[in-house]
């Protein structure tokens, strides 16, 4: 793989082809979002907003004992902030948060999230999952955790993290079959996480736990 620099980066944003445009959008600035010499852009927090509530879960599990309720939406409030409000993220809290932007990958074209420093020396952690697909297509989702021990206000289009672009060796010419397209998170606009492992794993698990666990029933 190869990272792209910006003018590389601004190139496919105005790509002709659409099969090798990325997108991005929208960029209130571009030129501040992607600056001159840098080999990354700067990405926004959006308006929506999941809060983790305190919860009467004996743990989270993928099998709950006992026919017990799996759903991860009884996790979460949803807190709606538009520009000009604000929120506060406490120190140690957890909440999930949708970037402002929606971002399309070509199929020869993978990112990494990564937290701004600015924010990391403030306490802020930005611990999305940081691998993005080729023929990803969608808003992403920080899990943003306070580790400082103060609280930090945050207001919607705020840069809070950057993406890296590298291009794939060997990358599938039809970007309609990009790798992404099969991820259970691609195009979402809900946050809440729908399952832990894929479906085949998920019944290898159900063999397994059901041959060697004689008190789980799942």
């Amino acid at each position: 793989m190869s990272a792209l620099a910006c003018d590389a980066i601004r190139a496919r944003l105005r790509d002709p082809d659409p099969s090798k445009r990325l997108v991005i959008s929208p960029l209130l600035d571009e030129k501040e979002q992607a600056k001159t010499g840098h080999t990354a852009v700067d990405i926004r927090l959006g308006f929506d907003f999941r809060l983790v509530l305190a919860s009467s879960f004996e743990s989270i599990s993928e099998f709950p004992k006992q026919g017990g309720d799996a759903s991860f939406g009884r996790l979460y409030r949803q807190e709606y902030i538009p520009f000009g409000s604000s929120i506060t993220i406490h120190p140690h809290q957890f909440m999930l948060a949708q970037t402002l932007e929606y971002i399309r990958l070509p199929s020869d074209l993978m990112a990494y999230v990564v937290g701004r420093s600015t924010w990391g020396r403030l306490g802020l952690i930005v611990a999305t999952a940081i691998g993005i697909h080729p023929g990803f297509s969608g808003s992403l989702t920080f899990e943003l955790r306070n580790l400082g021990e103060t609280p930090l206000t945050l207001y919607p289009g705020q840069a809070v993290a950057q993406l890296f672009f590298h291009t794939v060796i060997d990358a599938d010419n039809d970007p309609a079959s990009g790798v992404a397209l099969q991820a259970q998170y691609v195009g979402v606009v809900d946050m809440v996480p729908k399952n832990i492992s894929s479906k085949k794993t998920q019944k290898t698990l159900r063999k397994l736990i059901k041959k060697f666990s004689k008190d789980m029933k799942i």
